[in-house]
């Protein structure tokens, strides 16, 4: 669900050049006037100016139109409703009613951004036009590569992370902003690739961890355009030559890694990366959000308790609870979902730009803000809002126009991806599906198997004040042992404690490896410390962390202790002595066993989905009528004993796939009424889907009404029908146009009705010239005065132009299209081939597709696929002379 705003200046309007030159200002200043202090006030300026020009926006009309315009059915397709997702709006006005609860300064600041992001969004969709789409992006990209030419000479004269300029921290979001638009407009120009690049150098340079990752990922949306099959294999290798490339950067070029290890010596998965202080961020904002969790603290309280988390998600959960965060994440899916459809549904170069753009903007905004502070800051969200607005107002608003639209709105699948279409999925690829499930539990039972056991043990210690004279004092000293505790839980965890505990235990370890076993953590509002152990015996933990606690006990009395003094200031308590516990903690079983199979089939429906989206091929007939727009003539079922026996006669005559064969020939009678095809060529898009089968069994079942056949073999480059029917290759069609023989020298006989059959006869070095030859067309006229039928078995399509050549010489073509196999753009681009030579195209055939069930009977005492009893007794159906196949019969 979705509100609408109209946008009114679509067509034969110049484009809005204030909200491009407002969000190229933003990405080159941005950063500079936050520096400044001036972030805030600018924000009200934009947000005010936003909010009152909106509604005059919304109500715009063009110069010049008057009534009779506004009737005008072209003026009324030109005003398009650009649709802002539903949750946007909720979102944003659950900030203003947060914002009012709180009423602080850094409420106010932030849901100034998250309104303006909002309504700028708005304005840009209402005042989107043709030309703005290419004029936003230019502008963009320019300031981007301005900056990064001007970051890069600093580069030169002070090295890689400088601020004589631009703020390093800030100079990656413009750098990825840019990219943005660079990437759309790379294939424009032949020097449009050097942007893109050029904008990546800067930002690895300005070691900018985040938004250098980001930038890579959105360098693959050159590759992935959504308008060709194979991109996410190019995608991939694509992918994998920039991590190849970033690990190389990141071992060999020493300031990356030291950005990337120096700092604050984090770990991860046992790999030592910094964070920058970010985890104790995290970790605390976690906590905080643990104390409010579903509608949080209210917008803008994060930075009074731990300052700008580096996570915008973690911002929104803390402020705005998970309702907040689900509203937002929401709106980035509807936002992502509409750009990705207008992308497809557009030919447009432009306005397909602005719709790519759109989908990296989005998706560049979610994944940088995993680690950094976007949403709060306008120069950011300000060319983003400009770029999704601009194309919301260029695209169809709603699904029904976007399905219009699409210049392939058919589905070749034959269903959606709901839930029936994913079940259909899962069902289509149970093995896969189960062999992940499978392989899961097998992994989840492997790591149980193979893992040492570990056992914890628990101790406490609880700290107070040694004096407390009265209730004043009691309340003083509690919250000087609240204070105190999370510098304590710190301590134990050092390996000055580990040293003691060795030496008191006579360990054979380092402290620095028995720190890792050891973890002291603060029970919120208390002065209660709990301590926890893992070792590989259950006794030695106890030992252990009964060590820990009186040896921190010991240590913490005397670092609190004054000079002079005799008595330290707090008194430390065991409150828990551990004991040795019998079961461990890891490895666990069922719960192992339980993450693996869910983990497995996870994957395995994720996967099956993913092949099912990017799966584009032919399934069905209503999707080969959809894709084509062409009458279906049949079905032919798949048969596993089809390569063997390719002909449909004898015993194989009464199975489903000869009965397909009669339904193709039953259809043909109506495919052309007024004026009937004595010539029918059999084709197909791509080699390999039937065609010279279906052609094969099309002639003898039309042979079977007693109506004179011609097979003709014009697969000149593949030749199959005389292999298939056991007859000679040697003299045929060819020989026949080169002049060596005459049609009646090679007609060969085949089969008890007649089928006459011309071969290809010698591979020529040139069939698409001899196919489109005069003298083609008058070997055909030459067979219509002798046969009452003639079937062509032509090459096919797209790989070779023998077809298209051939396709003005007949009076009708059949295309087949193997099911499950070929691409619906492949079958799209065959009929266009045939149209563009101004072809008559019968209809489509599906071969080889599934059978909805094994066999069907009737109740005369045989069913498809059993041949009746006294099969050698059956009559050949005679001849008739006044039955002209040519689809009479």
């Amino acid at each position: 669900m979705s509100l609408a705003v109209t946008s009114r200046a679509i067509v034969g309007k110049r484009p809005r050049v204030s909200l491009v030159a407002l969000a190229a200002f933003w990405m080159l200043t941005g950063g500079g006037l936050t520096q400044l202090g001036l972030n805030g006030a600018a924000t009200v300026v934009v947000f005010l100016v936003a909010v009152i020009t909106l509604p005059r926006a919304m109500l715009y009309r063009p110069a010049g139109a008057g009534a009779a315009d506004a009737a005008d059915s072209a003026d009324s397709a030109a005003r398009r409703s650009a649709r802002l997702p539903l949750p946007l709006w909720l979102f944003a006005g659950y900030a203003l009613v947060s914002f009012i609860q709180q009423r602080t300064l850094d409420g106010a600041q932030n849901t100034l951004v998250y309104l303006s992001f909002v309504a700028v969004m708005a304005l840009a969709a209402a005042w989107a036009s043709p030309g703005s789409a290419l004029l936003l992006l230019r502008w963009l990209r320019g300031a981007a590569v301005l900056t990064a030419v001007g970051y890069l000479v600093t580069v030169v004269v002070a090295g890689p992370a400088n601020n004589e300029v631009y703020a390093s921290r800030l100079f990656g979001e413009g750098i990825w902003i840019g990219l943005v638009a660079a990437v759309p407009l790379a294939e424009r120009s032949r020097r449009g690739w050097f942007a893109p690049f050029l904008l990546v150098t800067a930002d690895v340079l300005s070691l900018s961890r985040t938004s250098a990752a980001v930038c890579l990922f959105l360098l693959l949306g050159l590759v992935v355009k959504g308008r060709r099959r194979g991109e996410f294999r190019r995608a991939l290798l694509l992918a994998g030559v920039f991590a190849t490339a970033a690990y190389l950067l990141v071992t060999r070029y020493a300031p990356l890694r030291d950005r990337f290890t120096q700092n604050d010596q984090q770990g991860f998965a046992g790999v030592e990366i910094g964070t920058s202080g970010r985890s104790w961020l995290w970790s605390n904002t976690w906590n905080a959000i643990k104390e409010a969790p579903w509608l949080g603290h209210g917008v803008g309280t994060v930075q009074a308790t731990v300052g700008h988390p580096h996570n915008d998600y973690l911002r929104l959960w803390h402020d705005f609870g998970l309702l907040g965060l689900c509203l937002w994440l929401a709106a980035m899916f509807v936002l992502a979902r509409g750009a990705y459809r207008r992308r497809r549904a557009t030919r447009n170069g432009p306005e397909w730009a602005i719709h790519h753009a759109a989908l990296l903007a989005v998706v560049g905004l979610s994944l940088n803000v995993i680690t950094s502070n976007l949403l709060v800051y306008l120069f950011v969200m300000l060319p983003v809002a400009v770029v999704i607005g601009t194309s919301l107002g260029l695209g169809p608003g709603s699904d029904q126009e976007l399905r219009r639209t699409h210049p392939s709105s058919s589905n070749p699948k034959g269903y959606t991806l709901d839930l029936r279409g994913f079940l259909k999925a899962l069902a289509r690829r149970w093995l896969s599906v189960t062999a992940l499930t499978l392989l899961g539990l097998g992994a989840g039972i492997a790591f149980t198997t193979y893992s040492t056991p570990q056992y914890q043990a628990d101790s406490q210690i609880f700290v107070s004040t040694r004096t407390a004279a009265d209730i004043s004092q009691l309340n003083e000293g509690s919250a000087f042992s609240q204070a105190r505790v999370q510098s304590y839980a710190d301590i134990i965890s050092s390996p000055a404690i580990a040293k003691s505990v060795i030496g008191r235990l006579g360990l054979t370890m380092t402290p620095a490896e028995l720190t890792e076993h050891i973890s002291a953590k603060v029970k919120l509002n208390t002065v209660l410390i709990d301590i926890s152990v893992t070792d590989t015996s259950p006794r030695r933990a106890a030992r252990i962390a009964n060590s820990v606690a009186s040896e921190s006990s010991r240590m913490l009395v005397s670092l609190e202790t004054p000079t002079g003094e005799r008595a330290a200031p707090v008194s430390i308590g065991i409150t828990r002595q551990a004991e040795p516990r019998t079961d461990p903690i890891s490895p666990k079983p069922v719960l192992d066993a339980a993450i693996g199979l869910l983990a497995g089939l996870v994957v395995g429906v994720g996967l099956a989905v993913l092949r099912e989206t990017l799966d584009t091929t032919v399934r069905t007939s209503s999707a080969l009528a959809e894709v084509t727009g062409l009458a279906m003539l049949g079905s032919i079922p798949f048969d596993k004993e089809a390569p063997q026996t390719p002909l449909a006669v004898g015993p194989a005559g009464y199975s489903a796939r000869a009965e397909a064969y009669r339904l193709v020939r039953t259809n043909l009678q109506f495919a052309q009424v007024d004026r009937r095809p004595r010539v029918i060529m059999v084709t197909s898009p791509l080699p390999g889907e039937g065609k010279t089968n279906t052609a094969t069994n099309l002639a003898l079942s039309l042979a079977e009404t007693g109506a004179r056949i011609c097979l003709v073999d014009a697969d000149l480059r593949n030749p199959c029908v005389a292999k298939n029917l056991g007859l000679v290759q040697d003299a045929g069609l060819t020989s026949v146009l080169i002049g060596m023989a005459t049609t009646t020298d090679v007609l060969q006989s085949f089969g008890e009705q007649g089928l006459s059959v011309l071969t290809s006869g010698p591979m020529p070095p040139n069939p698409a010239e001899l196919l489109a030859s005069d003298r083609m067309r008058q070997i055909l006229e030459d067979l219509t005065q002798e046969f009452d039928t003639v079937v062509v078995d032509s090459a096919p399509l797209l790989p070779v132009a023998d077809t298209v050549g051939l396709a003005p010489a007949v009076d009708g073509t059949v295309l087949v299209v193997r099911a499950g196999r070929t691409p619906g753009e492949r079958v799209k681009a065959a009929v266009s081939a045939l149209h563009s030579v101004n072809a008559s195209v019968l209809g489509g055939v599906l071969s080889m597709a599934k059978a909805a069930n094994k066999g069907y009977g009737y109740g005369y005492g045989y069913g498809y696929g059993t041949p009746p009893t006294g099969t050698e007794n059956l009559v050949t159906p005679p001849r008739k002379e006044a039955d002209t196949v040519g689809i009479s019969g």
